[in-house]
């Protein structure tokens, strides 16, 4: 990876080699998206819904030159959250550089 710094921490989760792995390989794709990334950070929670049953959510937030970009996912499963997480964060990454480009052709 860049330069940047990945943060990853966990609320009532552990955080075990396989889910850092996880992590940081699905946020890889995000740098090659935007070499200009300062820092990701990641949360993943688990918390309970009013169902009483298990949610799993995945917060990531990418500091980068202009405003933070913040995607969260929660679903029944942490590893589908961590995928919907960084999905989201893949397209308003896409969506940030397109308005950029527009921008510099004006």
């Amino acid at each position: 990876m860049k330069d940047a710094e990945v943060i990853i921490s966990g609320v009532h989760v552990d955080l075990t080699d396989a889910l850092k792995d996880t992590v940081n390989e699905k946020i890889r794709k995000l740098f090659h998206r935007d070499s200009k990334i300062i820092r990701i950070r990641v949360t993943l929670e688990m918390a309970k819904n009013k169902a009483h049953k298990d949610e799993f959510v995945a917060h990531g937030r990418l500091e980068i030159g202009g405003p933070d970009i913040e995607a969260k996912a929660a679903t029944d499963d942490l590893y589908k959250s961590i995928d919907a997480m960084v999905g989201k964060l893949n397209r308003q990454l896409v969506d940030s550089i397109k308005i950029v480009k527009e921008k510099r052709k004006r």
